[in-house]
């Protein structure tokens, strides 16, 4: 009759969680989980450098899709296949265009909606181009410096035509006036001096001229020599000359560029995410800690370190076999010890690779070996995870299962059910919540750190 309860629970509680998911996906998208998808369009564009497959697409700045495939047209251009959410409808004069965040930033697709009320594009549409685009700010705020100093010019020269008195245009002139006066009379005072200082030019001018003619044969030497060491590098002569004139020294070359670029392009890209967060156990009546670490290459690829501070694990066995002799008789005595480590920590260790809404994750799970699957759609997710697969104690898979909800950027809570088909125990229920940290929340930490300091 306990099984049966167990069971009964873990039924209830796996509906419960199926329920809530269902509810907030649709408070999320307007739209219930059968109906979610996306569709395929296509654009037309002259030159994809730095685009790649599974690249956002995002309309006004939020992320409404992903590059599906790259082809390359008979005409030379490029066919980009992109899936935008069904949810996002657009309409029929909307346009793409080709962005980069930065200098060697990532390069996406931005759609820019048209005028409403013409109907909207179906599946299996072209977009028109508008191109490839960079970041405008910096433009934009220059062309503003130059209309201000442009309208203060035309300001000035407007009040010079009006004949105003004190305008900047007659202040200058007058300037020029005086400076030209002053001029001419300090040339009529210290003519003497000009007449001298002539002269003086004129001399040394004469030394000058005799003083080249005289290093004339020196400096045609040396032109010699020097076209002649251009004529051995030209022909390939000496060191210098064959690696100017080796065609795989400049490929070695052009492969360090290449190399270089790519590696500052993923340096670029590379994100980290820190977390932190605590299960309480319901039925040890205690606390599970979780610190996380996360290295993802890619937007749909990461490697995920955890270190777990487990207050119940499951009890390490240590079996002895002893021979007792009795009245002659030998019998072998086989012991099992059984030995919970409380505290214990452990390691978790697993590749992540994301397909849409879902992840699948395997490696090391809490020291042995396992796998998982995550869904998630907007602040809502769901995980489980199976590992732990001894059997020799009359121990089952370790399973869990649990729901997660973003309540804001960086904070979430979570709910589930843990080791829920050990045959030793009840299921071990669990509520918690915790933060997660990417790269530019660490970024403002550390600078709010040294403003404190």
């Amino acid at each position: 009759m306990r099984s049966w309860s167990t069971e009964l629970k873990v039924g209830v509680f796996a509906a419960l969680m199926l329920a809530l998911l269902a509810y907030s996906t649709i408070k999320v998208s307007d739209r219930s989980i059968i109906s979610t998808g996306s569709y395929e369009l296509s654009v037309v564009l002259n030159n994809v450098t730095g685009l790649k497959m599974k690249a956002p697409v995002e309309l006004a700045g939020v992320p409404v899709g992903a590059i599906k495939r790259i082809e390359l047209l008979e005409t030379g251009k490029a066919r980009v296949i992109i899936l935008v959410d069904k949810g996002v409808k657009l309409p029929l004069d909307s346009k793409a265009v080709l962005r980069t965040r930065g200098f060697l930033g990532e390069t996406y697709v931005e759609l820019i909606p048209g005028s409403p009320g013409k109907g909207f594009i179906q599946d299996g549409s072209e977009v028109e181009s508008m191109g490839h685009t960079g970041d405008m700010n910096s433009l934009i705020n220059s062309m503003n410096l130059i209309a201000k100093d442009i309208k203060t010019v035309t300001g000035s020269l407007a009040e010079v035509q009006e004949g105003k008195e004190g305008a900047p245009i007659d202040r200058i002139v007058a300037n020029l006036e005086e400076f030209t006066r002053s001029i001419r009379d300090l040339t009529v005072s210290n003519q003497d001096n000009i007449d001298s200082l002539a002269t003086n030019m004129a001399v040394v001018a004469s030394e000058m001229r005799a003083m080249v003619v005289q290093s004339r044969k020196d400096i045609e030497t040396s032109l010699a020599a020097i076209a002649s060491v251009a004529g051995k590098i030209d022909r390939g002569e000496g060191t210098v000359g064959r690696l100017i004139n080796d065609d795989e020294t400049i490929e070695k070359l052009n492969e360090v560029a290449d190399n270089l670029n790519e590696t500052l392009g993923g340096i670029k890209k590379f994100e980290t995410e820190f977390g932190y967060h605590a299960e309480f156990l319901t039925k040890s009546q205690d606390f599970k800690h979780y610190v996380s670490l996360d290295f993802k290459p890619s937007p749909d690829k990461a490697f995920m370190l955890d270190i777990i501070s487990d207050p119940a694990p499951r009890p390490t066995h240590v079996q002895r076999t002893t021979d007792v002799t009795v009245g002659g008789n030998t019998t072998e005595v086989v012991t099992d010890t059984a030995t919970v480590n409380r505290d214990k920590i452990k390691i978790s260790a697993q590749l992540a690779k994301k397909f849409y809404d879902f992840t699948i994750r395997g490696g090391m799970i809490e020291s042995s070996g396992g796998m998982g699957v995550d869904y998630t759609r907007g602040p809502i997710g769901a995980s489980f995870e199976a590992f732990d697969f001894s059997t020799r104690f009359n121990e089952r898979p370790h399973l869990k299962a649990y729901a997660s909800l973003n309540v804001t950027k960086n904070f979430f809570v979570l709910g589930g059910a843990d080791d829920f088909i050990n045959r030793n125990q009840s299921v071990d229920w669990f509520v918690g919540a915790g933060f997660r940290l990417v790269d530019d929340d660490i970024k403002s930490l550390v600078g709010l750190g040294s403003l404190a300091r």
